[in-house]
């Protein structure tokens, strides 16, 4: 899984043409069989993945090692600075390279249904989603002890966490709404509180895909319109926000995005059913050609700089 030094030179050239689906970017795949949901990658620079119902899966870029303990689909997955491995699942999971952990309603009081997203902090505190409309909140494990916040107990104003972005400077990023349509962001600094809504952005995003960070340190949303029986056409796919000014991004067709990537480039990577797309330079690109038939579920970057989307039929990159 090591890179040449003139890749990472050449990359930028590469990527500033413009592509479709006619002369896509080329990739190769690996992991052939596996239905992968989420990427992420240890110190090592080992592959970790989570799959829809085949278990989490290690890849060294030659071995693969599953284990099947975990049944569930895994909605999101990170690694800390420890090699510990944290899933989003039916609970929240813990692998710490020898044993699982699970952490649900039936051992940890304060835990609500499912985990829908995490991010990890500099100090391995492991941020979370869980629950859904009626229920839940954002939960905080550090080490073995939980925090839980709702609208009960929080300046949070709904249950239902729809992203969370750990920033590099350790500003922690939710998405919150009490249904589609009606958003609202916060930002927890040094356990300040700040709330942004509908006023702040200047418009009012359907729903949440997932929260990226921008090199400028601007945040970078996705808008899911899965929920939407109505065309999505000519309606924003993505937005950005400093914390003074948000704005939308449109495209010049419709694109159904599920996750986001912003790689290290500042290029807006689309994850969606038909395929994927790419931002860059005001300027979209798609290829719905190549995955219309096994779909593309998460893109991460490695750390040599590749690109891995996670699809129906393994994993493909792009070098």
């Amino acid at each position: 899984m090591k890179v040449l030094f003139y890749l990472c030179a050449i990359l930028p050239l590469v990527f500033s043409c413009n592509w479709s689906s006619e002369d896509p970017l080329q990739s190769k795949q690996i992991l052939e069989g596996y239905h992968i949901t989420t990427i992420d990658f240890d110190k090592a620079g080992n592959a970790w993945l989570g799959t829809l119902d085949q278990g989490l899966i290690k890849f060294d870029g030659q071995n693969i090692k599953v284990y099947p303990e975990i049944t569930k689909m895994i909605r999101v997955l990170k690694v800390d600075s420890k090699n510990q491995v944290f899933l989003a699942t039916d609970g929240l999971v813990k692998f710490d390279g020898e044993n699982f952990t699970r952490y649900d309603p039936s051992n940890t009081p304060g835990m609500e249904g499912v985990v829908m997203d995490l991010d990890i902090d500099s100090k391995d505190q492991v941020w979370f989603a869980m629950g859904g409309f009626n229920s839940g909140g954002l939960g905080r494990l550090d080490e073995e002890s939980f925090t839980f916040y709702t609208p009960d107990n929080s300046p949070l104003t709904a249950h239902w966490v729809s992203g969370i972005k750990v920033t590099r400077k350790d500003e922690v990023w939710v998405s919150s709404q009490t249904s589609v349509g009606n958003v609202e962001l916060a930002k927890i600094k040094e356990g300040e509180w700040s709330l942004y809504n509908t006023d702040n952005l200047g418009f009012n995003p359907y729903s949440i895909t997932n929260l990226e960070e921008n090199s400028r340190g601007d945040l970078v949303a996705g808008i899911d319109y899965s929920f939407s029986s109505s065309n999505t056409s000519g309606r924003p796919p993505l937005f950005t926000f400093d914390e003074k000014v948000g704005k939308q991004i449109n495209a010049n067709k419709s694109f159904q995005i599920s996750k986001i990537l912003v790689d290290s480039f500042d290029r807006i990577w689309c994850a969606g059913y038909t395929g994927y797309a790419i931002y860059m330079h005001e300027s979209w690109s798609y290829d719905e050609e190549t995955f219309k038939d096994i779909s593309v579920f998460s893109i991460s970057q490695a750390p040599n700089g590749e690109i891995w989307m996670g699809t129906g039929d393994g994993v493909y990159v792009i070098e």
